[in-house]
């Protein structure tokens, strides 16, 4: 069974990505979870990951992370 990411199912990738960078953002920046989650959400890596074409989900949470700095 060959099973590809698509722009449909890209989304089954991120949310734990999001969360540990949340957390991070949390750990170093002292923020709240939700303003962590703010932050990431107003981000311009929000977008990029989103997106199936920019692989982006294929990376780890630290170099999403890095990114955002």
């Amino acid at each position: 069974m060959n099973r590809q990411v698509t722009q449909e199912n890209v989304h089954l990738f991120i949310p734990g990505k999001i969360a540990k960078i949340c957390g991070e953002l949390n750990r170093t920046e002292h923020l709240s979870l939700q303003d962590a989650l703010l932050k990431y959400y107003n981000s311009p890596v929000c977008k990029i990951l989103s997106r199936e074409s920019s692989k982006l989900w294929h990376e780890s949470w630290l170099y999403i992370y890095q990114m955002m700095k």
